[in-house]
């Protein structure tokens, strides 16, 4: 009986595991339809899945930019080589629609002379 239950627990998880990954994903629609433009300075990096982002600041702000899945961000050239701490960069893109959140969906990435377009299925 003990070993049902154990696998019937074990059968709920497994099938509830995709819905929790879905509700954490950040789709399009929190974000405005509004093109947004932001020159800031990096503060911080982190690269890996489920999204690459950085943590930027801009007139005193500290922003969370979301970028694209590590493999997008590859295809696009982009990597954590191509951008250090203390570097200014423009992102564009989508800034989060509600909310008093400083947060942007980045498109495009210019760093430097080099723009990277991580979506260029949404130009």
């Amino acid at each position: 009986m003990l070993l049902r239950t154990r696998l019937k627990c074990l059968l709920f998880a497994g099938a509830c595991l995709p819905v929790f990954s879905a509700s954490a994903h950040h789709g399009w629609s929190w974000y405005g339809n509004e093109p947004f433009t932001l020159t800031a300075v990096v503060v911080e990096k982190q690269f890996g899945n489920p999204h690459d982002r950085m943590t930027v600041r801009a007139d005193g702000q500290e922003w969370n930019l979301l970028l694209s899945p590590p493999s997008r961000s590859r295809r696009a050239g982009f990597t954590g080589d191509n951008v250090e701490v203390g570097d200014t960069i423009t992102a564009f893109g989508h800034r989060r629609a509600s909310g008093d959140l400083f947060e942007m969906k980045t498109e495009r990435l210019q760093v430097g002379d080099t723009l990277y377009n991580l979506y260029p299925d949404r130009d």
